[in-house]
């Protein structure tokens, strides 16, 4: 590669990640809510052509931001699945995790809750066609088309973190019946869509919330369980 072009390349790709950065400063500073244009210019201290070389509109950057988010969740979440090798157990914790994070971090529920952060080529959406192949394979799940299921599981998804971020009653409740749901929804039997469900909230219980020295991603932190037998 042309060491001029790669350096080309470089910058244009630094000053995208400030862009992004400064729209989700800016969004925080309005208290979660969406940033209009001028304010990604000021936070990012750059002028409007600058801006327009880089994104085509705000709309670009949301989903920009969007996708981001998710994928940084999914690469947070990855170390807590380092034992799990069956499929349900895998989608009904990470499922679980994408609702839990929802409910302490509104902000980041706000952008990812985007159809577009839900892209095909998201990292989430690979890892998930993965898990429903291997699921499908070992009789776990049974559905007709992978492409279908997909869609209907980052669908599902994205549609219970906007509606748990909605104060909710009972949140716990609410996840629980989620995690049954999808599970239904991928073909499971009964029994196994209980045993998610129970299984997926030990395990973040236990495993993920209560034990130290493992991996853990800065906002799992937040979750204060000393004083409740249930979480949140």
């Amino acid at each position: 590669m042309n060491p001029q072009t790669s350096s080309f390349e470089r910058k244009r790709f630094l000053m995208r990640t400030k862009l992004l950065d400064a729209a989700l400063r800016a969004g925080v500073r309005r208290g979660g809510s969406r940033p209009v244009i001028d304010d990604v210019i000021r936070e990012a201290k750059i002028s409007r052509a600058t801006f327009y070389n880089h994104f085509a509109s705000l709309e670009e950057v949301m989903a920009a931001i969007g996708e981001e988010l998710n994928n940084q969740m999914t690469t947070d979440i990855l170390p807590l699945f380092g034992e799990l090798v069956e499929p349900w157990q895998r989608v009904s914790v990470g499922f679980r995790l994408f609702l839990l994070r929802a409910l302490i971090d509104p902000t980041w529920a706000a952008y990812v809750t985007r159809i577009d952060a839900w892209s095909h080529n998201a990292l989430v959406a690979r890892y998930m066609t993965l898990d429903l192949r291997n699921g499908k394979a070992t009789g776990q799940f049974h559905y007709e088309r992978i492409d279908a299921v997909g869609d209907f599981l980052k669908g599902a998804t994205a549609h219970c973190i906007r509606a748990i971020t909605d104060s909710i009653e009972d949140p716990t409740s609410y996840m629980d019946a989620s995690v049954r749901m999808t599970l239904t929804g991928l073909g499971c039997s009964v029994e196994l869509c209980d045993k998610a469900v129970t299984f997926s909230f030990e395990y973040i219980q236990t495993r993920v919330i209560g034990t130290t020295g493992t991996h853990k991603p800065k906002w799992i932190e937040k979750i204060d369980t000393g004083s409740r037998t249930r979480f949140p």
